[in-house]
């Protein structure tokens, strides 16, 4: 009996390892948000920095050993991935890493640079169009005059 218990915990840890490991690896930089979250789940510590999202997993790897793998995700986009192995007898939680957010925001400024935002939003046009586009709002009744005032002042002062 105590043999089929040892063997029992012996698959179950070495397959949570291998699952944690197997799904990382079918993931690659570029790969969508969407992606990640259908291949590792939901991410049970997740962290938002700078419009950069952390999405880590911590799994028991062996007794007071785990096993770490961490996602960062930027415009829905997987821009950095990492993995690390710990021996933690507090349990996985405590061995997590501080994040190194100084290389994950230059992974973000690659992207940038590779994949320019190209759904900007239009320019408003010139200051005259806009007070035009105001001034119309005004007489066609969308805008009160308290209204037209508030958006004329603010367009002016900006």
């Amino acid at each position: 009996m105590c043999k089929y218990v040892y063997c029992l915990s012996l698959l179950i840890v070495l397959t949570s390892c291998s699952s944690l490991e197997d799904k990382s690896t079918q993931l690659k930089i570029g790969s969508s948000r969407a992606d990640v979250a259908r291949v590792m789940g939901a991410a049970p510590y997740q962290f938002t920095h700078e419009n950069v999202d952390a999405w880590r997993y911590a799994v028991v790897a062996g007794f007071g050993y785990c096993d770490y793998r961490e996602f960062y995700i930027y415009r829905d986009t997987l821009v950095y991935k990492n993995e690390y192995h710990r021996a933690s007898i507090a349990g996985c939680t405590a061995g997590l890493k501080n994040i190194d957010w100084n290389q994950i925001l230059t992974a973000a400024e690659k992207y940038d640079q590779r994949h320019p935002i190209t759904n900007k939003k239009e320019s408003p046009g010139s200051i005259v169009d806009q007070l035009k586009e105001l001034s119309q709002m005004r007489k066609s009744g969308a805008l009160t005059e308290e209204e037209y005032v508030k958006a004329k002042q603010t367009l002016l002062t900006h």
